[in-house]
């Protein structure tokens, strides 16, 4: 039986090859789409997952109240983590890792090679009984034991030391907290293989906290001793056994911390206990690690969404072209229920065919996705390779989808074909019923539904971020180059430095500024700012600190008063506000422009603060993500201690010519410092790298859905041109032009897409003002993107549908009348 339904198959496969190659074309193109995204959604969901044991491990963190101000934190008490192993048996174990925040620079001596990272972790020996831990080289049980210990990740060591086996080699490090900006010598102890790319921490150094002893307990405080009043805080992670209650845990153990905890009524400092599995979507850690680590579990409902509606459209195609082609089949049905067989044994012969045509699809849909992987790694910022086609999680997945589309695509078609009478298609009755057309029609409505509903919403977010890169920073970002300062040398240094880059009259804008713009996870730009006029009354404003070129640097627009002046020493103390900050107090420019100001830190002492006059009042920018409101601003013209980059805007056509005669300059004045740059446009890619991807996604996605809906427009157009064969020749001959005879045609395809247009518009006006909800400075979703979409259908719709009908139209009349 089964041999029999695969030559019946066979035949008609060869049979009707073009409408065959159709169908297998657009159920490639969508079954390669899904599987591209589902591969993108399995490394999504398995962030963190490859530790062992890793549903039991957690992060010990810090929710804090203060002021008004909440958040939450991966960072613990140092005194935390033995605490709560030494009082709840559930927690098994556990680890303490420091990280610094600002890069630090390891130089190999003997070759004078340099390199920088901020992927610097100092951790205990337990560290490798929490996490994944692959030495390649070196000893686990005594990697970290010496105090001056590291261990490089496997990318860094082949940087340094090529195939080598580096253990037991000497690097250098230098870092502005941890060695007091000294190079300082240590001993390669091991060699880790590179953690995946879906790993919220990624250490391409681990040094033993050994070598902060003395910085841990220095001024008589111990770290270890912090209950949450002092210096001292660590990203914990813990260990529990698997049936451990968290909750309960979480509650006992807050009032052991807050017994510990001096009392204070304006702050509140409480424990929280986070699974890791669950970091990489919690948008609240955003201020504990970077930015390209935490991911917004929407955009996986919005990209497994895509996958289904492009599957939906080329399952639409499947089911529409069959159904339209069973005049091709009927006195075949016909005659088979002559000859006894029953409805069972069609409808398995025809869902058959669609899996089997399903399955060849998949094969040319495994060939798309090795072409397309590249291409799909760079919209996405993944680095998938072929191994990774071959977990199982992902084979299981697209097997699935594909035997579900094969039955799904071929079920009505199987029971439509197989309910046809054989008395009815054996005299050439009209065999058609209205359920089919309708059902046709109706799976053509929801095409073209979805078919808007991409363009749409890929219209509006790419208008979104372009509106997102025309901001006052970032239309300076491709010709500001970026160089790390921080902890480099003394500003003496870099007014030295600045003075030699000066000396090429094509570089006339140099200055050190903070580190813009600013993300989430590189620390607060919050300072109280008091004006003595009006009460000393304190204001949590942002502070952004330079030298004087910082507005020029930055095109900043001047609304009043004037810049700072480089002649004028007097403006080493003086101070910018932007509008917000104006707005802030109420008052008109001309009576903010000379009053006095005092600014400081929030944790500083008040002999600390600073005081200086009001100078000028700039227009606003947005100096953080775009994902927050534009707050006050005062802007100094005195560069900040400790976040320090030095800007230098570049002449166009020649940024390659120029970095190569920075870095020259530089290596005269910081011989022993690591040259790293980046131009500005790079961290706003950063910043925005969540929003970057989706868009990119659905460009392309939209682009391939609208050529499977073309394939099945193709399709279905050949069909009813060839239905309507004996008409198109009689108006012919009665003497209709192409024009009409292209009217005649092209109508029902316009009738469907106005009715698509009714349903597609309020639903994506819906969805796109929910996404553009999430920015607090967004474009309006205005009705341009929607005609346009629609008058883009039209037109594909028009160039495939006109071209079988203008085949039909100018085929000779005799022809067409003869046709049976």
């Amino acid at each position: 039986m089964f041999r029999n339904y695969l030559t019946i198959a066979l035949r008609n496969f060869r049979r009707q090859k073009g409408f065959n190659l159709l169908n297998i074309t657009g159920l490639a193109i969508g079954l390669a789409s899904v599987t591209i995204i589902y591969l993108f959604i399995i490394d999504e969901q398995d962030f963190d997952r490859f530790h062992p044991d890793s549903d039991n491990l957690y992060v010990l963190g810090t929710h804090r109240k203060s002021n008004g101000y909440e958040y939450t934190s991966a960072y613990a008490a140092g005194a935390w983590q033995k605490a709560i192993l030494d009082r709840f048996p559930d927690v098994i174990g556990g680890t303490q890792v420091i990280s610094m925040g600002y890069p630090a620079s390891f130089r190999d001596r003997k070759t004078d090679k340099i390199l920088l990272s901020e992927n610097v972790f100092w951790v205990n020996s337990d560290f490798k009984d929490v996490f994944h831990f692959p030495l390649l080289y070196g000893n686990p049980k005594t990697v970290f034991e010496k105090p001056n210990g590291i261990v490089l990740s496997a990318t860094i060591a082949r940087q340094f030391f090529g195939d080598q086996n580096p253990v037991g080699k000497p690097l250098e490090i230098s870092h502005i907290y941890s060695t007091d900006n000294k190079y300082v010598p240590l001993t390669i102890t091991g060699v880790l293989d590179d953690y995946p790319s879906n790993s919220h921490i990624q250490p391409d150094y681990l040094i033993s906290t050994g070598m902060l002893r003395s910085m841990m307990t220095a001024n008589n405080k111990n770290w270890l001793e912090n209950w949450g009043a002092g210096p001292g805080w660590f990203l914990t992670y813990l260990h529990t056994k698997p049936d451990a209650d968290i909750d309960k845990i979480k509650k006992l153990f807050n009032q052991v911390v807050q017994a510990n905890l001096p009392k204070d009524p304006a702050s509140l400092t409480e424990p929280v206990i986070l699974p890791l599995k669950g970091v990489h979507f919690n948008q609240d850690l955003r201020s504990s690690y970077n930015n390209s680590r935490i991911g917004d579990i929407k955009y996986l409902y919005i990209f497994a969404s895509t996958a289904l509606l492009v599957i939906i459209i080329a399952s639409i195609n499947y089911m529409n072209l069959a159904t339209a082609r069973a005049v091709r089949r009927a006195k075949e049905i016909g005659l088979r229920k002559v000859l006894g067989s029953n409805r069972r044994q069609l409808v398995l012969q025809f869902l058959g065919e669609s899996l089997i045509t399903t399955f060849i699809a998949l094969l040319a849909a495994l060939v798309l996705v090795v072409v397309l992987l590249p291409l799909f790694n760079v919209i996405a910022g993944k680095n998938f390779t072929l191994a990774h086609l071959a977990q199982g999680k992902l084979i299981g997945v697209t097997l699935g989808t594909t035997l579900l589309v094969g039955l799904l695509s071929g079920s009505y078609p199987a029971l439509y074909l197989s309910g046809l009478l054989p008395i009815s298609v054996l005299k050439n009755a009209r065999f058609t019923s209205r359920s089919s057309d309708w059902l046709r029609k109706g799976l053509v409505v929801l095409q073209y539904t979805i078919t808007i509903l991409l363009i749409v919403s890929t219209g509006i977010m790419m208008k979104q971020m372009n509106f997102i890169h025309r901001s006052t920073l970032s239309q300076s970002g491709d010709q500001l180059l970026s160089i790390r300062w921080s902890g480099m040398a003394s500003l003496d240094k870099y007014r030295s430095l600045k003075q030699r880059i000066l000396e090429d009259p094509e570089l006339q804008v140099v200055t050190l500024a903070n580190h813009l713009p600013n993300q989430d996870y590189f620390g607060s730009l919050d300072h109280d700012v008091t004006f003595p006029q009006l009460g000393n009354q304190p204001h949590r404003w942002a502070g952004m600190k330079g030298d004087f070129d910082l507005p020029n640097a930055f095109n900043l627009e001047l609304v009043a008063g004037r810049k700072f002046r480089s002649d004028n020493p007097a403006d080493s103390s003086a101070y910018l506000l932007n509008e917000s900050a104006v707005k802030a107090l109420g008052l008109p420019l001309d009576k903010v422009l000379g009053m006095r100001l005092t600014v400081k830190r929030p944790m500083e002492e008040s002999n600390q603060k600073r005081e200086g006059t009001v100078i000028g009042i700039v227009r606003d920018f947005p100096f953080r993500s775009i994902h927050h409101t534009i707050s006050p601003l005062a802007i100094s013209a005195r560069p900040d201690p400790e976040d320090q980059i030095m800007y230098i805007k570049l002449p166009n056509g020649k940024f390659q010519e120029k970095i190569a005669e920075v870095e020259k300059k530089w290596k005269q004045v910081l011989p022993d410092a690591g040259f790293d740059h980046w131009f500005m446009s790079e961290e706003f890619g950063r910043m925005y790298e969540g929003e970057n991807r989706m868009s990119g996604l659905f460009k392309a996605f939209s682009l391939l859905s609208i050529l499977i809906a073309c394939l099945g427009l193709f399709g279905l157009s050949s069909y009813l041109a060839e239905r309507r064969t004996k008409e198109i020749g009689i108006r012919k001959v009665m003497g209709a032009s192409l024009l009409q005879i292209l009217r005649l045609l092209f109508t029902p395809f316009l009738n469907l897409l106005a009715v698509a247009c009714l349903i597609a518009v309020p639903l994506g006006w819906f969805m796109m003002y929910r996404w553009l909800e999430d920015f607090t400075y967004r474009v309006p979703i205005d009705a341009f993107i929607f005609l346009l979409s629609i008058l883009l259908v039209v037109i594909l719709t028009a160039i495939v549908v006109s071209y079988e009908t203008v085949r039909a139209a100018l085929t000779n009349p005799l022809n067409s009348i003869r046709q049976e």
